[in-house]
Parts: C-alpha cells; sequence; structure tokens
C-alpha cells in the first residue's frame, strides 16, 4: 500500500514539473536564445561583438538574477561539502570541474574588449563566467545558506559539478545520480563540430584577472534576451542544443521546481515506509493500526481516507477471525455430532434396569416401561418406552392368603401399589412396604397395579437410568383360614382344642358338634374353641364341623373311655361328704359359668397346682360311690343309685394357703353356705374357670386381677375343687400336671 502511494505521488510530482515547463515554455519571448553550449575542450571561445550582445542582451538585473540562481548552487555545494570529499571533481589548477584547461584553450583576444565593455554589459554576462568559487557567495549574498544543507548528502556534490564542467550546465542536487549515469550524453554533447573562428580575429593574450581567475562552468540558463556567440556563426543566429541538452535543460528545470518542502516529505516518507516494514515484520503478519510515523499524510490523502484504511484493515481482520472461529466451530459441531451419535449407539436397552416382581409367590409380567439412558451425562438421554399389555394380566393361581406378600427385587426403587376390587372401590393405596400389613377383610376379584420408579441420583455428577415400569394383574382372594384340631383323640374328662386363623370377614367360626361347647372366642390373630369331654361322654368317633370365612372343614374326634373309679358302701353315713355334684350349683354361680373373658390368661404359664403341699385325693373326679349294691353288680358296675363326682374332694390342712392356679380375674368371692361355704371363682378367658367351695378364708373380692401363684383364700380342713369349660366340668387334675394338651393351644 506505501508503494502504490509513492508511485502516486511520483507520478503527481512529474506531472506538476511537466505543467511548469509548458507554462514557462509559453511564456519565453519568441526571440529569446536558446542555452548556450559549453565550448569543445581545445577550442578557443570566439568573442562577440559588444554590439550584438548589446541587442540580445536582456537587462542587466534579470540576467544577474539568472545567473545567480543558476551558478550559485555548485559553489555553495561545494562550500559544503567536507573536506577531501571530491577530489576528483576539481581540477589540479584549481579551477571548477568542466572547465577547458589553459593550455588547450589559448586565451580569447576579444577578453580585453569584454573588459572594456560598459559596465552593464559586464553585469550582463553570466556571473559565473571567470569568477573563482571563492566569489560567487560573495556576489551572491541574497542566496541564503540553508539551500546547501537540504541538498542532499556531501558525496553527491563533486558528481554533480563535474556533470555540470562536462555539459555546461549544473546537476540538480537530487539528479545528481542521473548527471552521473549519463557521461556518454554528455561528452556527445560537447564534441559537437567545431566552427572555425572568423579569418579577422585574433587569438587575444588573456588578461592577467583572467589567468588569475579560474574558469568556471558555463550558465545552465542564459537570462532572457542573451546570446551565446559562437565564432563562425551568422549574426543574431542562435545556435541550436543537441538533445542532450534539452534533456539537462529539463532536469535543470525539475531542479528548481523541486523545492525544500518536497525533499522532506520524501524523506518522512522513506522513513515512515520503513518504520511500517519494520513493524510488519515484527507483528507476523497481524494486522495492527499504523505506527505513530505513519500518521503524517502523503502527497494527496487526507486524515479521513488514512483513518478509513485503518478501519477498513480492522474490519478486514475481524472478518477473518469471525470466519476463522466460525469455521472452528463447524468442525467442532460436526465431531461432536459423532460423537453423540456413537455414544448414543451404545446406548443400548441392555442398560435398562431388570426388576422382578412377585405377588404371593407368583412372578408378575411387566405391562409397560419407559425408561431413559444417559447418552451425554444428565443432559442427553435414550428413552426406551413400550407398552407390552393395554390390559391387565391374570394370575393363574388363587390367593389363599388374607395377608400376601409383595416382593420387588432388587430393592431400592421407589414405588406405587393401588388395590381396587371388583366394584372399583379401592381397598390399599401406598407402597409394597405397607401392604405387609394388610388383610383382605372378603373372598373376591381384585386388580393391583403397581409402578416401580428409578429416580435420578442426587450426587452431583452422578448418572443414572431414570423412569419407571409398570405392573398391572388381576388376582382371585379366596382365602381358606387354617383350622386346626389339637387331638385327633380325647378320654373322657378331658378336652380338645379348635384353632383357627384369620377370616376374611372378620366373623367367629362356628363349631357344629354333639359335644356341649362354649364356642370361639378371639385369641391373637385368630380363633380358639375348646371343647370338654364329659366324664360320662360315649366312646366313639365325633364328627366336628368348623365353618371359617365361608370355608367349612370337618373333623373326626376319637373318644375314648377312661378307668373310672367306684366305691360300694353300705350305708350313707360312709359317703364322701361335702359332695358338690353338677346340678348343686346355685342359679347365681351358672350364671356366671354363661359367660367368660376373651383373653386366654393362662397363655405365660398355663396351669400349676393350687396347693402348696402334696395332694390328698378323698373323692377323684370321675368317682362313683355305690350304696348296697349286690356283688354282681359290683363285679360288672353296674347298678343304679350311685353318685359320680364332678369334682376333686381333697384332705387338707386347715389354714393352708389357696393359690390362683393360672392368670385370671375374680369373678365370685362370697361364702354360699352350706356344703358351698366360701367360694371363689377365677375366669382364665376363653369359657375356662376354676372354682374352689369350703374354704376357711377368702382374701380377694370379685374382680381382681390375679397372677399365677398369688395366694387367694385358706382351706379348711376339706377343700373341692373344680373346672368347667363353659358348663361342662372336667378333670381339674389332669390340667394341673399339665396332662390336657388341649390347653397348650391358645
Amino acid at each position: 500500500m506505501q508503494e502504490e502511494k509513492k508511485a502516486a505521488a511520483s507520478e503527481q510530482g512529474k506531472s506538476r514539473r511537466r505543467r511548469r515547463r509548458r507554462k514557462n515554455r509559453q511564456g519565453a519571448a519568441p526571440g529569446a536564445a536558446p542555452l548556450q553550449a559549453a565550448p569543445e575542450r581545445g577550442v578557443p571561445e570566439t568573442a562577440a561583438a559588444p554590439a550584438e550582445q548589446a541587442e540580445t542582451a536582456g537587462p542587466a538585473g534579470e540576467q544577474a538574477d539568472a545567473s545567480e540562481k543558476n551558478v550559485s548552487a555548485a559553489p555553495e555545494e561545494q562550500k559544503n561539502m567536507p573536506e577531501g570529499a571530491a577530489p576528483e571533481a576539481s581540477a589540479p589548477d584549481g579551477k571548477m570541474p568542466g572547465a577547458a584547461p589553459e593550455k588547450d584553450a589559448p586565451a580569447q583576444e576579444s577578453g580585453g574588449q569584454e573588459s572594456a565593455a560598459p559596465a552593464g554589459d559586464a553585469q550582463a554576462e553570466p556571473s559565473g563566467a571567470g569568477l573563482p568559487a571563492e566569489g560567487n557567495g560573495a556576489l551572491h549574498p541574497a542566496v541564503p545558506q540553508e539551500e546547501a544543507g537540504d541538498q542532499p548528502s556531501a558525496p553527491e556534490a563533486p558528481q554533480a559539478a563535474e556533470s555540470a564542467g562536462e555539459t555546461g550546465e549544473p546537476c540538480p542536487a537530487e539528479e545528481a545520480p542521473e548527471c552521473a549515469a549519463a557521461p556518454e550524453e554528455t561528452a556527445e554533447a560537447a564534441a559537437a563540430p567545431e566552427t572555425p573562428a572568423p579569418a579577422g580575429s585574433e587569438e587575444t593574450e588573456p588578461s592577467e584577472q583572467d589567468r588569475s581567475a579560474p574558469e568556471a562552468p558555463a550558465p545552465a540558463e542564459a537570462a532572457p534576451g542573451e546570446e551565446a556567440p559562437e565564432s563562425g556563426g551568422p549574426e543574431g543566429a542562435a545556435p541550436q542544443l543537441p538533445e542532450d541538452g534539452e534533456a539537462e535543460e529539463e532536469r535543470s528545470e525539475e531542479e528548481e521546481e523541486r523545492s525544500e518542502e518536497e525533499e522532506k516529505r520524501l524523506s518522512d516518507m522513506t522513513r515512515t515506509v520503513q518504520l511500517s516494514i519494520e513493524q510488519i515484520m515484527a507483528q507476523v503478519g497481524e494486522e495492527e493500526p499504523a505506527a505513530p510515523e505513519e500518521t503524517e499524510q502523503s502527497d494527496g490523502e487526507t486524515p479521513e481516507e488514512e483513518g478509513g484504511e485503518t478501519v477498513r484493515a480492522l474490519q478486514k481482520g475481524l472478518s477473518g477471525i469471525a470466519k476463522w472461529l466460525l469455521l472452528v466451530l463447524f468442525f467442532v459441531l460436526v465431531i461432536a455430532g459423532f460423537g453423540v451419535a456413537w455414544l448414543y449407539g451404545n446406548a443400548t436397552p441392555d442398560m435398562v434396569p431388570s426388576i422382578e416382581v412377585t405377588f404371593d409367590g407368583q412372578t408378575v409380567e411387566p405391562t409397560a416401561y419407559k425408561w431413559k439412558v444417559p447418552v451425554i451425562g444428565n443432559v442427553f438421554k435414550r428413552t426406551y418406552a413400550d407398552t407390552l399389555s393395554s390390559t391387565p394380566t391374570a394370575l393363574a393361581e388363587t390367593v389363599d392368603q388374607a395377608s400376601p406378600d409383595f416382593e420387588v427385587s432388587p430393592a431400592g426403587y421407589r414405588d406405587e401399589l393401588t388395590v381396587t376390587d371388583s366394584a372399583g372401590e379401592t381397598v390399599y393405596e401406598g407402597d409394597t412396604k405397607g401392604f405387609s400389613d394388610f388383610l383382605f377383610t372378603s373372598n373376591g376379584e381384585y386388580t393391583a397395579k403397581l409402578v416401580v420408579y428409578s429416580d435420578a441420583s442426587k450426587v452431583p455428577g452422578d448418572t443414572s437410568v431414570t423412569g419407571s415400569e409398570t405392573w398391572q394383574f388381576t388376582f382371585t382372594v379366596s382365602v381358606q383360614p387354617t383350622i386346626q384340631l389339637s387331638a385327633a383323640y380325647a378320654e373322657q374328662g378331658g378336652a380338645v382344642a379348635v384353632r383357627v386363623g384369620e377370616t376374611l370377614d372378620g366373623q367367629p367360626p362356628v363349631l357344629t358338634a354333639s359335644l356341649e361347647n362354649p364356642g370361639f372366642f378371639r385369641s391373637g390373630t385368630g380363633w380358639i374353641c375348646y371343647i370338654p369331654i364329659p366324664w360320662n361322654a360315649a366312646a366313639g368317633t365325633q364328627e366336628l364341623a368348623v365353618q371359617a370365612g365361608g370355608y367349612t372343614e370337618t373333623f373326626e374326634l376319637e373318644i375314648r373311655a377312661a378307668e373310672w373309679e367306684y366305691n360300694d358302701y353300705y350305708a350313707d353315713s360312709q359317703l364322701t361328704a361335702p359332695y358338690i355334684g353338677e346340678d348343686d350349683l346355685p342359679a347365681s354361680v351358672e350364671k356366671l359359668l354363661e359367660s367368660s373373658e376373651d383373653a386366654v390368661a393362662w397363655a405365660n404359664g398355663n396351669f400349676v397346682q393350687p396347693f402348696l403341699n402334696s395332694l390328698d385325693v378323698e373323692l377323684a373326679f370321675g368317682t362313683t360311690e355305690y350304696v348296697g349294691r349286690s356283688y354282681s353288680e359290683r363285679s360288672r358296675n353296674t347298678g343304679a343309685g350311685g353318685r359320680t363326682a364332678t369334682n376333686v374332694v381333697l384332705n387338707t390342712v386347715s389354714g393352708e394357703p389357696l393359690i390362683a392356679p393360672a392368670s385370671g380375674t375374680v369373678v365370685l368371692a362370697q361364702d354360699l353356705g352350706g356344703d358351698l361355704g366360701y367360694t371363689v371363682v377365677i375366669d382364665h378367658g376363653a369359657g375356662v374357670k376354676s372354682l374352689f367351695f369350703n374354704l376357711r378364708e377368702v382374701s380377694v373380692e370379685k374382680g381382681d386381677e390375679l397372677k399365677q401363684g398369688q395366694v387367694i383364700a385358706e382351706c379348711g380342713r376339706t377343700t373341692v375343687a373344680e373346672m368347667r369349660i363353659g358348663m361342662v366340668p372336667i378333670d381339674p387334675v389332669q390340667v394341673w400336671r399339665g396332662q390336657c394338651d388341649a390347653f397348650k393351644y391358645y
């Protein structure tokens, strides 16, 4: 860009110089004489007549000025040159370069006439002819000394002077190389055809002044109207300069036209270009704003234009950077796209969680799922979703438990469970963990919907598969409660127990049998019923039918005959007393036997013997006493009139403590009078009661809660102990000794 500016400035300068030359030529007088050619070496110059010089010469002042302009440059250059800088440019004899040697050019004969010319004519002659170099400066004080300093460097001055001596006109300082480069053209100009001197002219010896004064180069440009005399030429005819002389004239004019400001500007422009090149090389291709030295304006440039160039360069640089960034972004996006596609392809269904669900031991198949597999962290995921079945699947097996198990494997997932009945009513809503405590209340068909969720990890930066999977199925609840008979057989005077598990409807089971029983009582999560076997129950098989939760189960119970004892007396006075038969209880006591507590109080410790001393049985349970039976009846154990004990008569020590055989509640503690005496009735729950008669003293009251082993009364000499299940008495001794297995079920 800087080279283009320099070329444009150079073209503009040349154009201006051509216009000035044309203007000068057009303004010159038509009769003006051309520049005088330098005399050829060895050829003397012929002196012109003063009259001819006077006719052609212009005003003296104009000639002097012209001579001063043309001649003053060379002496000033020589004056400013360093010592010894241009020895070749000066002649050995001290004459100015370009002057013909004295030995080759004899003195002009007309020298004396010229010296005798009028003062005005002498002033009209070129000021540089025959004057010493030192005198030129003195003759022209108006020439500023700064011109010599503004010229190019000192070494160029001798070369310019030499060229001027050869061609007859001074060489401009800025065009010194051009002048030095064309010595041949100058020689040709100097070697013009010699014109013989006129016959009448005589060679005149130069005056002492002329000998002493070194010859100066011919003036570069004659003053207007001045003739350059030429020997042998016609009077008033101007000699024609050769083409080389015209070139020298143009160079002289260019030297005059070149001003101090142009030279300074060229120097500044050169320095600016050098600085710009150094900055460009330092920046290695990066476009930077122009250096401060570039702010100086070249020819034809304005600050606005240079600022616009800087803005355009900056815009171009920014545009290139933007394009580069867009290209980089494009390649990054392409590479990222391939990477995402590869990761997307690797997110296969194998990464989906494998969850297994079982209900009541049966594996349930999922009906739908929607999982999101990570592709790029938690930002971009691949979704796998499908609906496997639009209708709920049906389980093949019937659910036979009131509280079936629901398991999700592996654990750790969040789940939601909803169970509805055949009418669409929701019977359970929650999660599988809470379902473990749920009990179905009735049999029937139900629908369950389970949704298992895999939530996003709460750990920062942790990626995991998220989504859900759904199981929807129907099942039939047909819960058959567990019904258990404590023993397949029982002896007379004993008891059996029927244990029934939880029923869906919550209603107590119903026992259908020929044996009298108090029915079922609530016990834990199920039901319990104790069936007493009377002492006189018919031996054989009894059928028991249990109805629970819509189901009926039948059992067969074998009753075995016990080996009861019997006693024969001759008189009634020998009968055991006191005797309390099955039907001897007052109505108030029988009423207490009709109801009972539900809780089984002996569940923690069962039963123990209520007497601290060893048992002294006077009349055992089931013993029949006869009075006056014959020998044959006694041998066959037949006959009538006997009485059978339904309790136990014990011989005790008066004041002996009586303790509670098992935990329970006191329902009666009072003196009933007669053979009953002080009576205590303890309700142990589930229809089982303990009765104690003929006590000496009672230490408890109705409503007291008793613990096993707690003292309840003091015994007399005889104590009657009885145990009943409902209204039926059983052998208490078997119970106290743990020989009745029925009471082990509760």
